[in-house]
């Protein structure tokens, strides 16, 4: 998983992520990330790629809102990932 510089906007970050599928079968992913900067900025977001999963080799691109309510976006926030998931498909 990449996270690249966000965008910020009056009250909002948007966080661009790319998961990608290294493996040798397909599988789902979900993670969360959390962004914390000045001024007490402190949120989380997550995303999930459930529906038809990645197959391997293939990138999932993203962007993820991120806002805390009553505080401003800060211009350099600090991105942490707080877990990534993986479960790979199981044919029936």
């Amino acid at each position: 998983m990449t996270v690249y510089t966000p965008r910020r906007d009056k009250e909002t970050l948007t966080v661009p992520v790319k998961v990608v599928n290294s493996g040798k079968k397909r599988a789902f992913y979900r993670f969360r990330i959390r962004v914390t900067g000045t001024g007490g900025f402190d949120a989380t977001a997550s995303a999930s790629a459930e529906v038809v999963g990645l197959y391997p080799d293939t990138s999932w691109p993203t962007a993820l809102t991120v806002r805390d309510p009553g505080h401003t976006p800060p211009a350099n926030p600090h991105i942490t990932i707080v877990s990534v998931e993986r479960d790979v498909y199981k044919s029936r």
